[in-house]
């Protein structure tokens, strides 16, 4: 992970989290394929190496083995790039999703990657695992979100759980910020009076909270999503019925992405006879990015393609 030595990436944070799991509760178990450092596991195997695994460049395999180990009683953690997930969807589905096993996936490098080009792009994950039964999909948004994240997918025994985290630093923006509760967001910005609500999952939400910042705290309330499955619904009928438009970012395709989870939710509610939400998105409309330097690479267009701007919420 190209990140400056000053900086703490998200892969760095999530190998701490694990490690502290794994010190806690002796049936977590952990695997990845071929990507130990770039995934954060080399860390946690030094530590735990009787409880780690690293198949080799075999993600299809990866997922089976832990869903049988999940069956014993395991507590299963897959550390796998969000681009590479696609090679195990088949074991995703049959093997835990459709027997309901509890395996955790963690996403690095979901969205936009920079200089690890464009076969890294991490960009259909939440379209890929939102058709699964019982799956519940998450996002960090910092190192404290990312700790909660991981923490309340190990409590979670219903079937497949996943959190994507990005190839980036990581914050510690909101050091208070509450634990996760299943299927409920987490309000970042609130007024009195707001003309404009903007829902961000992952680190789009602190993006989001900075643009809100610049063009007017006073009257956008801003929410890390926190789920893309299942979406926050009671919030999104409480906004409809205030008629308070809707923004959503997200690094990820909109093609199957957050703004569709949280459109579904939208249509099935049931408005007031006077109310009414418009609704807007911010997302990858491009995803097949170039690779370059740094973790924010431009589009062919010359766009830095998640960059949320203020001309975007003033219109």
């Amino acid at each position: 992970v190209h990140i400056q030595p000053s900086k703490r990436s998200f892969t760095s944070a999530f190998s701490d989290v694990l490690i502290d799991i794994m010190k806690h509760d002796d049936k977590v178990v952990a695997a990845t394929s071929a990507m130990p450092d770039g995934t954060g596991i080399d860390k946690v195997l030094e530590q735990f190496p009787n409880r780690i695994w690293d198949t080799g460049i075999c993600e299809s395999h990866a997922l089976d083995m832990l869903a049988g180990m999940a069956k014993t009683g395991c507590k299963p953690f897959f550390a796998v790039y969000s681009t590479f997930l696609q090679r195990a969807f088949d074991q995703a589905f049959q093997e835990v999703a459709l027997q309901g096993l509890p395996v955790r996936l963690c996403l690095d490098r979901a969205g936009v990657v920079g200089g690890d080009g464009a076969v890294h792009h991490g960009f259909c994950d939440i379209a890929l695992l939102r058709v699964l039964p019982n799956a519940v999909l998450l996002a960090a948004s910092d190192e404290r979100t990312l700790q909660h994240g991981m923490k309340f997918m190990l409590s979670y025994n219903s079937g497949l759980s996943a959190i994507r985290y990005p190839r980036d630093v990581v914050t510690n923006r909101f050091p208070n910020s509450p634990p996760f509760v299943l299927g409920k967001a987490h309000q970042l910005l609130s007024t009195n009076q707001p003309k404009l609500a903007i829902l961000g999952y992952g680190t789009t939400a602190i993006d989001a909270l900075d643009a809100a910042i610049r063009v007017d705290s006073n009257v956008i309330d801003v929410y890390d999503a926190r789920f893309a499955k299942p979406v926050d619904g009671d919030l999104i009928e409480s906004l409809l019925e205030a008629s308070i438009p809707i923004i959503t970012v997200e690094d990820h395709s909109v093609i199957g992405g957050f703004v569709l989870a949280a459109l579904l939710v939208l249509g099935c509610q049931k408005a007031s006879p006077t109310g009414y939400a418009s609704y807007g998105q911010q997302g990858q409309q491009q995803p097949y990015v170039g690779g370059g330097c740094g973790v924010s690479p431009v589009s062919d267009s010359g766009e830095a393609p998640l960059q949320v701007s203020e001309s975007s919420l003033a219109a």
